[in-house]
């Protein structure tokens, strides 16, 4: 062991301490400002990386700062116990692995960096192997270049993983067979003992990171997928509450107003000054008030069942034509006082499954808008196509029609405004809208075209058979 002198050593000191002082001020004007652990950990971490890349990163990270550690303590320990080399090889390394890794990592060539570091490392090691003679035969070469081994099984997957591992052992002979130029002395043993060794450290190495991994990516796939849930349940619950707003504007005005009028009206009757004429109109009125309140009551319901996470759809085989029929005397008073005229062509014998109560409601709101949206005297025509798999229901009425972006805006549900009818009926504006989520409950579709001026045809399919 050399021996240095007090001024010998107090110089090496100086330079030690120079050196980290350099690479201290170094790192904290180029690596950056905050130097908390967590900052340095994540150093080229991204929002788009998998969860298993991510620690990947951080893994190399932590491993990056550890080493720098570690090469301040082997250099304090080179200083009082060897001769130089060491501290020359640290350096050298800092200037060929940890800085150059570190950049590579912050510029977010994470790939690149983990092939350069797997590669310098075992460079180094043939370098180390060439210039140190004194470095053991094979115990120690064996332990680098397996915990090597460990380093490309973590890094690098299917054929990167693969050549990593070609690599290592290629490697290993290499600097055993050449470099050490051992094959002269070994016996048949010797390989043997070896093989043995190499073949039960890579088994071992290759089992515990093959089941890591795969229960790493089994929580990931799961993690992706609460994510997924849970980004569709936020979704799903900011639709809602824009729908309650809906809901509670409807309460408030469409239900409140018709209620408050149906109570003035009938107190207007019961003061008995109205003529036989007048009190004929008022309770025709009234009974156009009080169908507008029913059906929106159906809808409020009818949505609140929908939002109940144990509320089933009765599904059964519907004669359509009759609950046409049904849709069209709810109508009855609204379609003659128009003067209309609704032509069921539905065929008598077509039928599709579903909840029936659902297809009435779907019906009675198609209905109620084309007859309020229409002119007097004029027609709506209700027909019906049978598909493979689906029956295709139409609703034609000659209104007023919307322009294709209106049309566009009612079918998304970006606008559920109330829009008076062709007499100055009001709407609620959620008649089409519920109706699109109980055809959608019943596994069909709906989409409609429309003309201003010339009218709007609204079509939606029913299963024909049973899903």
């Amino acid at each position: 062991m050399t021996k240095f002198s007090i001024k010998r050593r107090i110089e090496y000191l100086l330079t030690y301490i120079s050196l980290w002082v350099i690479l201290g001020v170094g790192k904290k004007t180029i690596v950056m400002k905050n130097l908390s652990w967590e900052n340095l950990c994540s150093t080229g971490v991204r929002p788009n990386l998998s969860l298993l890349d991510e620690q990947r990163v951080r893994l190399c990270n932590v491993l990056n700062i550890c080493c720098l550690g570690l090469q301040l303590i082997l250099s304090v320990m080179d200083f009082f116990w060897g001769d130089g080399t060491i501290s020359v090889i640290l350096i050298v390394v800092f200037a060929i692995i940890n800085l150059p890794l570190y950049l590579m990592l912050r510029a977010y060539y994470y790939r690149v960096g983990f092939i350069y570091i797997f590669v310098v490392t075992h460079l180094i090691l043939m370098a180390v192997a060439v210039f140190n003679r004194n470095l053991g035969r094979m115990d120690e070469l064996q332990i680098v270049v397996v915990g090597l081994s460990a380093m490309g099984m973590v890094l690098f997957d299917r054929y990167l993983q693969a050549a990593a591992i070609v690599f290592n052992v290629t490697v290993y002979w290499v600097i055993v067979l050449i470099i050490k130029d051992v094959s002269r002395d070994w016996t048949y043993a010797n390989y043997y003992s070896v093989i043995v060794n190499f073949t039960v450290c890579y088994f071992f190495i290759c089992v515990c990171v093959y089941f890591n991994k795969s229960i790493f990516r089994q929580f990931q796939a799961l993690l992706i997928k609460r994510n997924e849930q849970l980004s569709q349940q936020t979704v799903d619950l900011q639709e809602i509450n824009r729908y309650k707003d809906q809901l509670f504007a409807v309460i408030s005005h469409d239900l409140r107003s018709p209620l408050y009028h149906l109570q003035s009206t009938i107190r207007r009757l019961n003061e008995g000054n109205l003529t036989v004429d007048q009190a004929k109109q008022v309770i025709n009125e009234i009974d156009f008030k009080t169908k507008d309140v029913s059906l929106l009551l159906s809808n409020l319901l009818n949505w609140a069942n929908l939002q109940l996470s144990g509320y089933k759809s009765v599904v059964v085989e519907i004669p359509i034509r009759e609950v046409v029929e049904e849709a069209i005397l709810f109508q009855k008073e609204e379609i003659n006082a128009k003067q209309m005229q609704v032509l069921n062509k539905v065929p008598a014998r077509t039928l599709g499954w579903g909840d029936e109560n659902h297809l009435q409601l779907i019906l009675r709101n198609l209905l109620s808008n084309a007859v309020k949206f229409s002119f007097p005297a004029c027609r709506i025509i209700i027909e019906a196509e049978e598909k493979s798999d689906k029956t295709v229901i139409s609703i034609q009425d000659t209104g007023i029609g919307l322009r294709a972006q209106e049309l566009e805006m009612v079918l998304t549900g970006a606008s559920r405004s109330t829009t008076l009818g062709t007499n100055g009926e009001r709407g609620n504006g959620m008649g089409l809208w519920i109706s699109q989520e109980f055809v959608r409950k019943n596994g069909g579709e709906l989409w409609a075209t429309s003309l201003e001026g010339k009218g709007s045809t609204f079509y939606f399919t029913v299963p024909n058979r049973k899903i």
